[in-house]
């Protein structure tokens, strides 16, 4: 496997744990895609077992903990003003045909934000988690031509792209094994296991 190496060093531990589960975009210059309701209106606990517990990327540290509600919650901490601030995220798991999918929203100053990040994920034979973020430049280019419903505000070195669509809509492309351009599937972020629940 590949690792993907990105600039991490200006990323803060909530925009790791957002990145955990699903984007690297969250950073400044980054392209992201997001949706506005998670892919699973039913939350299940998709691979529990393997998803609990504590994970590292870049010498950041998250632990990942599902409610009874199916939903999982993601806590890290980040320095900031000389004290620690507890940091956010939940994340709905999808299963896929081939792939599964995590929908990702963070918390900030205790209140949800609107959206949704999703990605694609498998898990490696030593338990780590291989992940895939969307490629925005695909899903603009599908909102460009009717394809999707959406919004792309693009700067001069990133494209945001906000898909209106049906979560059902969106699930049926991103689960179609055809589909392979939709995921950066050439450059996986990689994210290590270090302890079980």
């Amino acid at each position: 496997m590949i690792k993907k190496e990105y600039d991490m060093k200006n990323f803060s531990a909530a925009t790791m744990i957002a990145l955990s589960a699903c984007v690297i975009s969250l950073s400044i210059g980054c392209s992201s895609v997001t949706i506005k309701d998670p892919l699973s209106e039913n939350p299940e606990p998709i691979d529990q077992e393997k998803l609990e517990g504590t994970w590292v990327l870049n010498d950041e540290v998250f632990h990942v903990k599902f409610g009874s509600n199916g939903v999982a919650q993601i806590a890290g901490v980040e320095w900031e003003s000389n004290q620690f601030h507890i940091v956010h995220a939940e994340v709905i798991v999808t299963k896929g045909d081939k792939h599964n999918f995590l929908s990702v929203r963070r918390q900030e100053d205790g209140r949800w934000m609107g959206d949704y990040y999703f990605l694609s994920y498998m898990f490696a034979e030593n338990g780590d988690l291989v992940a895939w973020v969307p490629n925005a430049n695909v899903f603009k280019n599908l909102i460009k031509e009717k394809e999707l419903q959406g919004v792309i505000t693009e700067g001069k070195y990133s494209t945001s792209v906000s898909i209106t669509n049906s979560p059902l809509k969106l699930l049926k492309l991103i689960n179609d094994p055809e589909n392979l351009k939709l995921f950066e599937y050439t450059e996986p972020t990689i994210i290590r296991k270090i302890s079980e629940k």
